[in-house]
């Protein structure tokens, strides 16, 4: 049989450790999780949606310039847009990794 036991002790000095984080650690000190970012994201962009329609019905009522409307339409067309985009990539992942073979 092979002795293994300078693999654990021999970081730093080119060997590999075989010991890892425990998962419960890894996802204590992870960042907020992916789905938690999509939820935050989508709220945004209804956010701008919200905003841009609230700018066309003041912008027709008068209390505010065409440009300043254009603006917040804007911004909600850009926001709802990257968002699609965001949710390609995710769907393009997800079939990729449906199709790979374990």
């Amino acid at each position: 049989m092979t002795d293994i036991s300078g693999i654990n002790n021999g970081i730093g000095k080119g060997k590999i450790s075989l010991n890892t984080e425990p998962l419960a650690h890894r996802l204590q000190r992870r960042s907020p999780e992916f789905s938690e970012r999509l939820a935050s994201a989508v709220l945004e962009v209804n956010a701008n949606q919200n905003i841009g329609d609230e700018s066309i019905e003041a912008v027709i009522q008068g209390k505010m310039g065409i440009h300043e409307g254009m603006l917040a339409l804007g911004k909600a067309n850009t926001s709802l847009k990257l968002l699609a985009q965001v949710r390609n990539k995710v769907m393009t992942a997800y079939n990729e990794v449906m199709r790979m073979q374990v």
